[in-house]
């Protein structure tokens, strides 16, 4: 019941743009009005507005069959035109079997011919009335009126023949039944198709990462996609339908001309608009196929250059890896702004003010992601970065992930990934602990203050001693003690080394920081950094630790 409303409300839209004019056509014809000039129009006998030419058509059975355009005598077009339709409405049935006869005369020294049925004049056709654009003669002028008067005679005669009638509503009837049954069978048609795509889609497991599942957006796209179809192929049916239809009647037969004549026009249009903008559509293509070979070319190259690990290679791996990016949109946005000018359609205003909208909404908000962009492009291009170093960025101390053109990401020994904006790098300073090696690499201190009671080269022993008993620190280079002050109550002492794995500086520190404790113990040396003023009376050391295994006494 549902599919019946909506088919019955959808035919009725469909016909109403077309039988606006042709139900006029069934009363009394009325001439064609054009756009009022800015002088009071000209209107016939009923105050009807007349064309800007003053002619008038007769129309009777929503057929044309002439234009009258000159007065004749002292009638003018508009009512010649009611004349000769009430002539021909009141013509009496057994004159529908007369010929036509057509006598040529000449009248005001102008050719001119009447059309008679019969001893009745129906109406005169002057040399005046012809259209001055068209250069016709007044016999070729008289050839399509008769075929139309033919036409219209037939028409009546055949309107009214009980066996037209009966054999016209048989055909509809039955065209009408195979109509209802072509819906009935594209819907289920649609429906069946619908639910073996949304089986087959939800069985590809492909589609779903993680949390993100594809499978009801297909299947939701694909359900409106057939719902398209089906009314599209149900609007062409309804209108094959009416056009077969009207055709079966002489009555609305001009109605199933005129629906025909519309589809056959909207066909050669769509079908002219094809072909025309097929050479576009071609270059089109051939540039898609040419960017695309462009763009896989590039992304190989620069593909080689990300997987190496040649370290003196001419771009690194993070470099290359964002390269290869940048390119691939650059070399797209370059083909597209090339096969512009090619697409359908580009060159119309709708398609321009569209591509000015998509402009400002892009530039308008995009004022914060330039920014980053271009703190992006210093980041990697100055090659003060790479993945897998171990950096400090302001107070974040970490590995690198990954270096992006928006962002940088890092892990910090904390199993913390922070993500900072390449703005923020730029703008802070930033320490590479993992760049230097060898003699120049990065060197970490720990900074102690002992008493002037205790001989500087035993403090310089046991630092290095406890450095000798600390895992994860270089042999090469040595490490080694320096005095940094010479304060009021103590001497500064700085222990410089080179960690063996930067990124476990944090454990390193740790265990030299215990061998330390253990060291200055056995020594009996006292600790009193940072706030030392003066020796007390008995030393503070702290109690020594039993050994692991062992029981404290």
């Amino acid at each position: 019941m549902h599919l019946r409303t909506i088919t019955l409300t959808l035919f009725c839209l469909l016909l109403s743009p077309h039988l606006s004019p042709l139900a006029q056509a069934q009363t009394l014809p009325t001439p064609v009005a054009a756009p009022a000039p800015p002088e009071a129009p000209a209107t016939d006998e009923n105050g009807e507005k007349l064309p800007p030419d003053g002619s008038a058509t007769l129309s009777i059975w929503n057929r044309e069959i002439a234009t009258f355009r000159a007065n004749l005598g002292n009638i003018n077009p508009a009512h010649r035109r009611d004349l000769a339709l009430k002539r021909l409405q009141n013509l009496p049935k057994f004159a529908l079997y007369k010929p036509l006869t057509i006598s040529y005369s000449t009248i005001n020294g102008h050719q001119a011919a009447s059309f008679m049925s019969g001893d009745t004049t129906l109406f005169v056709i002057t040399e005046q009335d012809l259209d001055p654009t068209s250069q016709e003669s007044v016999e070729a002028a008289v050839k399509k009126i008769t075929t139309s008067l033919e036409e219209l005679r037939h028409a009546r005669l055949q309107q009214s023949s009980t066996d037209v009638i009966l054999r016209g509503g048989g055909i509809a009837l039955a065209a009408t039944l195979l109509f209802v049954l072509t819906l009935w069978l594209l819907h289920r048609l649609s429906r069946s198709i619908s639910r073996l795509f949304a089986r087959h889609t939800g069985s590809l497991e492909s589609l779903k990462r993680g949390n993100l599942d594809l499978r009801p957006i297909l299947i939701l796209i694909s359900r409106r996609f057939v719902d398209l179809l089906f009314w599209l192929t149900a609007i062409s049916a309804a209108y094959l339908w009416l056009t077969y239809i009207f055709a079966q009647f002489p009555y609305t037969s001009p109605w199933s001309a005129i629906l025909g004549q519309r589809i056959a026009g909207l066909g050669s249009q769509l079908f002219s608009s094809g072909l025309a903008a097929l050479p576009g559509l071609l270059m089109v293509l051939l540039l898609f196929f040419i960017t695309r070979g462009i763009a896989r070319f590039a992304d190989y190259i620069l593909k080689s250059f990300e997987l190496s690990r040649n370290k003196d290679a001419i771009i690194a791996q993070d470099t290359a890896r964002a390269t290869r990016r940048i390119a691939k949109v650059a070399i797209w946005i370059a083909g597209v702004i090339i096969a512009y000018p090619y697409i359908p359609g580009s060159d119309s205003h709708a398609f321009k003010g569209i591509g000015v909208l998509i402009g400002l909404m892009v530039s308008l908000g995009s004022t914060g992601l330039v920014n980053q962009v271009m703190s992006g492009f210093v980041a990697l291009y100055s090659d003060g970065l790479h993945t897998g170093e171990y950096v400090r960025i302001g107070d974040i101390e970490g590995s690198i992930k990954e270096i992006g053109l928006l962002s940088t990401k890092i892990l910090t020994p904390m199993n913390e990934y922070i993500t900072v904006p390449n703005a923020v790098i730029i703008t802070k300073e930033t320490i590479n602990y993992s760049r230097m090696s060898g003699e120049h690499s990065s060197q970490l201190s720990i900074e102690m203050t002992i008493g002037y009671d205790t001989p500087w080269r035993d403090v310089h022993q046991m630092m290095l001693d406890a450095v000798n008993h600390t895992s994860g620190i270089r042999k090469e280079p040595a490490p080694y003690v320096l005095q940094t002050a010479l304060s009021d109550f103590y001497t500064e002492y700085s222990l410089r080394f080179v960690p063996t794995k930067i990124e476990q500086k944090r454990q390193t520190l740790s265990q030299l920081y215990q061998n330390i404790l253990d060291t200055f113990q056995q020594a009996q040396v006292q600790i009193m950094s940072p706030h030392f003023n003066s020796q007390p009376a008995n030393p503070i050391l702290p109690p020594s630790s039993p050994k692991p295994g062992t029981t404290p006494s």
